[in-house]
């Protein structure tokens, strides 16, 4: 027999003209038949979209580096306690440490833009002077501040986000030298950063960077500065050329033991000191960005992928099953074919074309259903208070996996369908009874189809049905008190005019007049 015969898929790309001819030809019979079309093409949007919106979770979460210039160069610094670090200890490694050339402390913070009354609260960083030479960000407009204007004392000053400076000024270039007002300071906006870049801590979004002086400009008596409790920062690095990163870890470990004996919390006991001197600092790789999310909902992610692949297996069978039904009706047709001479491996392509025009389409489709499912859960994941940003653009990974799923389902649904259509005999198919050859064929793989997809979604099922009793028990949890009917109201006085010995007074006043509001039953 000739090769093509028994290896099928060796033709299959054999010409261009070859390829546009099959194109044409399954464009014709899948159009032929609209409704068999729009059954598998929507099958197949759902599988490979929900497969689609899981896999942009896990790139944005998980794979995407942070735009910034050259992010595999970037290192973490981190102790044998944590990721997070007092001023104190920040200022002893930005003092002592000789392995990066740019290294750079920031922490998050939430600024109130409101004069009086309700808040307008937006997210922001105190960064240090080398924050954006570090990470090699410029500004549009303007310009962003540098170690000059991070000094003890320093005035107030901002650097804007792309998307706040769209959102409240319209992208008007006169901001720069105008005062914003953060926690009723007015700070004077420097410059608007290029658009792309959200933030350090991937899961939110930051509108505006703050030098890490300005801190005690916003708070007052209750700085933490100086404070040597007080964890809250991250220190991130770029290793000097020609440094490995072994040698930067080494080199943090050599300068642990002084950088924390100089930093010592003096109100702790003498045991936790003891124990605070034996820490030591090293460093990971940061070019994703640290991130709290991503270790909450990792592993959650990956069970979800799992999940929606098995909706993909249930929708390949489904539309295997529709195929094979769909070959049963074409014997004659494909009878008359190979009267006229096709061999079997060009009717296989043909078929197998048919498949992939079917899966691609499904793939478009899922592109779309993927988009908003994606965002969708990501809704899902926010609060009021807490609102989780991710970067959910369409980038050549997503692509690449979408591409990937589509050839890798079309050959799934398609490639038994293909084999068992193309395996007719003429002379049996072309008779009058033809219909009994249809009747009396085996179908073994059909019948083999329609047992995984009842067993996969039998899995389906049971883990829907076990997730929902579980969320159902929470939902109907008793708190020890009546939830109906309760408002939570928050309020931060410490930035106010209020002196520090008036605030528990002040507070007082604002609980009675809560109470006397119509329709307050108590407070």
């Amino acid at each position: 027999p000739p090769r093509s015969t028994l290896f099928p898929y060796t033709t299959l790309f054999r010409s261009p003209d070859a390829v546009l001819q099959d194109l044409r030809y399954a464009l014709r019979a899948i159009r032929r038949s609209p409704g068999f079309a729009a059954v598998a093409i929507l099958s197949l949007a759902l599988g490979i979209g929900a497969n689609t919106a899981i896999f942009s979770l896990i790139d944005s979460l998980i794979l995407k580096t942070l735009p910034v210039a050259h992010p595999e160069q970037l290192l973490q610094v981190t102790s044998s306690d944590g990721a997070y670090f007092t001023n104190p200890i920040w200022e002893q490694i930005r003092g002592r440490q000789d392995v990066f050339s740019g290294v750079f402390a920031y922490g998050g913070n939430g600024f109130n833009l409101a004069a009086g009354g309700e808040a307008r609260n937006v997210r922001g960083n105190y960064t240090s002077g080398q924050f954006f030479d570090t990470l090699g960000l410029h500004a549009i407009v303007g310009r962003t501040f540098t170690m000059a204007d991070d000094k003890r004392g320093c005035p107030g000053s901002a650097v804007l986000s792309h998307s706040f400076w769209q959102r409240e000024y319209g992208g008007r270039a006169d901001v720069l030298g105008k005062n914003i007002s953060l926690d009723k300071h007015p700070f004077e906006i420097l410059g608007v950063l290029a658009p792309g870049f959200t933030g350090m801590d991937v899961g939110s979004e930051m509108d505006i960077y703050v030098p890490l002086c300005a801190e005690k400009i916003i708070r007052g008596e209750v700085s933490s500065l100086d404070q040597r409790s007080s964890w809250w920062l991250r220190v991130i690095g770029r290793p000097k050329p020609g440094v490995s990163d072994a040698q930067a870890k080494a080199r943090l470990m050599i300068l642990s033991p002084s950088i924390f004996e100089a930093t010592v919390p003096p109100h702790w006991k003498a045991e936790d000191q003891e124990a605070y001197r034996r820490r030591s600092l090293s460093a990971l790789p940061a070019a994703n960005g640290p991130s709290n999310i991503r270790k909450q909902y990792r592993q959650a992610l990956v069970v979800l992928m799992a999940i929606v692949a098995v909706v993909l297996l249930i929708a390949c069978a489904n539309v295997a099953n529709l195929l094979l039904a769909r070959g049963a009706a074409r014997q004659k047709e494909i009878a008359v074919r190979i009267a006229l001479g096709s061999g079997r491996g060009r009717l296989m392509r043909q078929l197998l074309t048919e498949s992939i025009v079917l899966s691609f389409s499904g793939a478009a489709l899922g592109i779309v259903f993927a988009q908003w499912g994606a965002r969708l859960l990501v809704s899902f994941l926010s609060s009021g208070e807490s609102k989780v940003f991710l970067d959910l653009s369409i980038d050549w990974r997503v692509l690449a996996f979408t591409a990937g799923a589509s050839i890798l389902t079309a050959l799934l649904f398609g490639l038994a369908p293909a084999w068992r259509s193309s395996a007719v005999n003429p002379q049996s198919a072309m008779k009058a009874n033809a219909r009994g050859v249809i009747e009396g064929a085996k179908f073994g793989i059909g019948k083999s189809l329609v047992v995984a997809q009842v067993a996969l979604s039998l899995l389906l099922v049971v883990g829907a049905g076990l997730m929902l009793s579980t969320f159902f028990r929470l939902e109907t949890l008793d708190a020890g008190f009546d939830r109906e009917h309760v408002l939570l109201v928050s309020v931060d006085i410490r930035s106010s005019n209020y002196a520090k010995e008036r605030r528990a007074a002040a507070l007082r006043e604002m609980l009675d007049r809560l109470r006397a509001l119509p329709g307050v039953r108590s407070a």
